[in-house]
C-alpha cells in the first residue's frame, strides 16, 4: 500500500488518492466497529485469561494489526494529499 501511495503521489493522482483514502476510511471504520463489538462480547473474558495465544486473544491480535497498519496508510495517504 506504501508503494501504491507513493507512486500515485509521485504522478499526481490526486483523485486516486481520494479514491484510496476513501476505502481506507471505510475500512478503518469496520475494524472500529468490529473492536466496538468484539470487546463489549469478550472483554470479561480478555481480562481473565493470561494466556495471549488464546484464539480470542490471537483474533483480537490480528484484526489490531490490520488497524494498525490501516492508520498508518491513512496518515500517509492524508500527508500525501496535502502535498498534491
Amino acid at each position: 500500500m506504501t508503494n501504491m501511495l507513493a507512486d500515485l503521489y509521485r504522478r499526481g493522482e490526486k483523485k486516486k488518492l481520494e479514491v484510496v483514502k476513501e476505502g481506507l476510511v471505510v475500512r478503518k471504520a469496520e475494524l472500529d466497529n468490529f473492536f466496538e463489538e468484539y470487546l463489549e462480547l469478550f472483554d470479561d473474558k480478555m481480562s481473565a485469561i493470561e494466556d495471549q495465544s488464546h484464539p480470542i486473544w490471537k483474533a483480537y491480535k490480528v484484526r489490531y494489526k490490520e488497524w494498525q497498519k490501516i492508520n498508518s496508510d491513512l496518515k500517509l495517504a492524508n500527508y500525501y494529499m496535502g502535498m498534491v
